[in-house]
């Protein structure tokens, strides 16, 4: 038998290397420190665009901002769910900018008429806010069913803002047949701040976007306006001359 040499194997001890242990160690603490540091840096500035009904400084209270708020440790999500706490916020949109600025974008809510019967403001989604009519906006002066009034903010929340505010009083006013049967279920009477008598319903509630027009075009007389009725036929009685 021939001797076979048995070569051993020897494991070679590594070293551990302290100088790339300590750059590592301060890479991190560097890391940590500027994370921290990062996390100091306030917002510079706030901007809140969209609104008009709600105060810059009540947006501002209700996402709890001020110059000691972290740019990095503001969460946009959180903010804007405190923002959409007021019912005249519609949406809220945070955008932070690189020169530490805060932009709050919101849409609202506004208000369409006070309505009497419930002693509160309603709002272009239908929702009643418990707040006094400082906005401009008509009274709704009696009851009407919850269908009815749902369609008619469908409805009204279309029509331009000033015609809206060029209505002083609203009432229900459904017409009805000699044995009580309703002919038009959804019509409205408007009193004018400029003293017209407005008829409409809910199917041609869109017919108030030219009323400014309609009322020109007759010579800007005094009376009662019908636009309440179909095919475009707007009937027009004027007032009697004292």
């Amino acid at each position: 038998m021939s001797n076979k040499k048995v070569k051993k194997q020897t494991k070679k001890k590594r070293r551990l290397n302290l100088k790339r242990v300590f750059l590592l160690v301060l890479v991190i603490l560097i890391l940590v420190f500027a994370t921290k540091y990062a996390y100091k840096i306030n917002i510079s500035n706030v901007q809140v665009i969209g609104n008009n009904n709600v105060l810059d400084n009540k947006i501002l209270k209700l996402a709890s901002l001020d110059k000691k708020t972290s740019f990095l440790g503001l969460n946009k999500d959180d903010t804007c769910k405190k923002i959409l706490t007021e019912p005249l916020i519609a949406t809220c949109k945070i955008t932070k900018k690189i020169n530490l600025k805060i932009v709050i974008e919101v849409s609202e809510n506004y208000p369409l008429f006070y309505y009497n019967d419930t002693h509160k403001l309603v709002l272009s989604n239908g929702v009643e806010y418990d707040a006094p009519n400082t906005y401009g906006v008509p009274n709704l002066i009696n009851y009407v069913p919850t269908r009815i009034l749902s369609l008619f903010v469908d409805g009204l929340k279309d029509i331009n803002s000033d015609i809206i505010r060029d209505i002083s009083e609203i009432e229900y006013t459904p017409s009805l047949n000699s044995d009580g049967t309703y002919i038009d279920e959804e019509r409205f009477m408007l009193s004018m701040k400029d003293t017209n008598i407005v008829y409409v319903n809910i199917k041609n509630i869109n017919i108030l976007n030219s009323y400014n027009k309609i009322y020109a075009s007759n010579g800007d007389k005094k009376g009662i306006y019908n636009l309440d009725s179909d095919y475009g036929i707007y009937y027009f009685k004027e007032f009697e001359s004292k």
